[in-house]
């Protein structure tokens, strides 16, 4: 044993260096990375499911999000008409059934008023049921009879819910009333203000099943995986695969208890296949949106990317090979000369080499080791001012962001109001978005005076105040010594406007109030944003500067950490938000910034 040993040092020691780097390259990188490969096959399996549940639930995440703002906007509409004045005068008053001339003035204002909701895509039909005593009630386009509607499945269904709207799947109506069409449907009682046991009509908001479908497709990311909808009776609302659908035979208390625990791989009771398993309802409704990704496929893409790895890792490692033997020809000349000054680089000291010049290999390195030294000097100092400008324009990007779902709805509204010929509350909108978006450009300024700031989020709360009726209050109690200091314009709005949808219109009301108070601390400005909304829940709270973050709660905290980050780039990391809030009570958001007055130009 002790003559191998002696044979193979001897052996490697007369070897030249190039093939002992060579060698050692070999048995130093290329076995240990193959064994690690081997041993790491199960660790990388397990790394591959944990990022195709996390693709999956971000797929799911995106969807629901989608499917849910559709939903909210369904529901939206169906809380306009049945708060609506005229309706309610139609269905509840005596002489609209009696007056054949009330009644045609009547059906001029309701085909218009009820068509004018209809946009084929989130609404594809809106049919109101009214007294079959009013001539209009054989419309049978936007307006049927009552008494039609007591003879469906349907109508059963909405009045044993004893609720105030039924989310209802097509299997709820017939053929002769689907007419060829596919489409679920959000029913609302229209019952009598004075005597809520009578039922005076029906309003039913028909929804595109294919539009709802096409979301669903686009839920599920892996080959056989499968989306669709189904209410809390088991009963399916949508489906993207039927077959699927049917071979799976996912139970309803296996998608209740997903939608409780998260997302999770279970062994299906009534079908031999284990998926990956989402559910959630969809808020506002009993519905539940359900995707089951089978762990046959997700094994099947792991198998065929673990081979793809083994093939890329024999080609780099044959590249490698092919490197090290290049690079170990190169280095065997006057090595050790310049490891020191190589040394020297690596400690940071970037300095040309004075080393005696020559024709040979040696001499070319030294020539082109001090043009990459003078490179990497000019590179640097390129990095150094592309950052700052990064920076910069890191910043303007930032301060450009404006919701713009916020003008199309004040637009909608604007639109909704000259219908209603309200010229006087016209004008005040039109005067508050004008000012908003005046404020919102500010002449191209980063800074404007908390004054004009207050000015801008006064504007945008007049207008949401008109546009949910009053119910959310707004008060600004500022002090007058801070007024004319400076702060980043827009960073007051985006906070206002997250308390308004993800606080006060969270809670089964819809109603609040919003207050702004400011004064200087300890040399700083400290203003704050308060509500009286449904709270942050404290594993959302602490999640709003990191990127962990649902879809459900992605925009809000996307909106704040941009603010937050605009302010550590303007003020320092020392300033910036901070949150205080409890679930049922409100949420508390404070801004902290350094008192500076405004520059004034002459």
């Amino acid at each position: 044993m002790r003559l191998h040993s002696d044979r193979a040092f001897r052996f490697f020691s007369d070897l030249k260096l190039r093939h002992k780097l060579i060698l050692a390259f070999f048995i130093l990188i290329v076995l240990p990375l193959g064994g690690f490969f081997y041993l790491s096959s199960e660790q990388i399996y397990k790394q591959f499911l944990n990022r195709t549940s996390f693709s999956v639930e971000r797929n799911f995440d995106q969807s629901f999000s989608f499917l849910s703002y559709k939903f909210q906007n369904i529901r939206y509409v169906s809380d306009i008409l049945m708060s609506e004045k005229m309706l309610t005068d139609l269905l509840t008053s005596e002489k609209h059934t009696e007056d054949f001339f009330t009644q045609y003035k009547d059906f001029l204002d309701l085909r218009p008023f009820l068509s004018s909701f209809e946009d084929q895509r989130d609404i594809q039909s809106i049919k109101l049921f009214v007294d079959e005593r009013l001539f209009f009630s054989k419309e049978n386009v936007n307006l049927f009879s009552m008494q039609e509607a007591r003879q469906t499945y349907w109508f059963k269904r909405l009045m044993d819910s004893g609720k105030g709207i039924l989310w209802a799947p097509g299997s709820y109506f017939t053929d002769s009333e689907v007419n060829g069409e596919h489409f679920l449907a959000v029913l609302r009682p229209f019952r009598d203000p004075k005597d809520y046991s009578k039922l005076r009509g029906v309003i039913r908001l028909d929804i595109p099943e294919d539009a709802v479908i096409d979301i669903l497709v686009n839920a599920a990311p892996i080959r056989n995986s499968l989306t669709y909808i189904q209410n809390s009776n088991g009963e399916i609302i949508a489906s993207a695969n039927h077959t699927l659908q049917l071979e799976y035979k996912i139970g309803k208390d296996e998608v209740i208890s997903s939608a409780k625990r998260g997302p999770h791989f279970v062994k299906l009771a009534n079908s031999s296949h284990q998926v990956f398993l989402q559910s959630r309802m969809i808020p506002g409704t009993d519905w539940y949106m359900v995707t089951a990704v089978p762990l046959k496929e997700i094994a099947s893409e792991s198998r065929a990317m673990l081979q793809n790895s083994l093939i890329l890792l024999i080609v780099i490692a044959l590249i490698a090979f092919l490197l090290s033997v290049l690079i170990s020809n190169y280095m065997t000349s006057r090595l050790t000369q310049i490891m020191r000054k190589i040394r020297n680089v690596q400690e940071g000291n970037i300095a040309a080499l004075s080393l005696p010049s020559s024709k040979d290999e040696f001499g070319e390195l030294i020539e082109n080791y001090n043009y990459m030294v003078g490179k990497i000097g000019l590179l640097l100092e390129d990095q150094f001012r592309s950052g700052q400008e990064i920076k910069s324009a890191e910043l303007k990007a930032l301060q450009a962001q404006i919701n713009p779902h916020f003008l199309y709805n004040t637009l909608d509204m604007l639109n909704w109001m000259a219908r209603k010929g309200m010229n006087d509350e016209i004008e005040q909108v039109i005067t508050s978005l004008s000012k908003f978006y005046k404020l919102s450009l500010s002449k191209g300024d980063t800074i404007i005076s908390v004054r004009d700031e207050l000015l801008h989020v006064s504007s945008y709360m007049h207008i949401q105040s008109t546009r949910y009726a009053n119910k959310i209050l707004f008060d600004i109690q500022v002090t007058e010594e801070i007024m004319d200091y400076g702060i980043l314009k827009i960073t007051l709005q985006p906070i206002v406007e997250n308390a308004i949808i993800h606080g006060i219109l969270c809670k089964e009301e819809e109603s609040g109030t919003i207050r702004i108070t400011g004064d200087l601390d300890k040399g700083d400005i400290v203003i704050t944003v308060s509500d009286d909304g449904a709270g942050i829940p404290p594993e959302i709270l602490s999640k709003l500067f990191t990127n962990d973050l649902n879809n459900r709660t992605r925009g809000s905290g996307y909106g704040l950490r941009n603010i937050n980050e605009r302010i550590h780039l303007v003020y320092g990391s020392v300033y910036g938000l901070t949150f205080d809030s409890k679930l049922g009570m409100g949420t508390a958001v404070t801004v902290r910034i350094p008192a500076r007055k405004l520059r004034k130009e002459g």
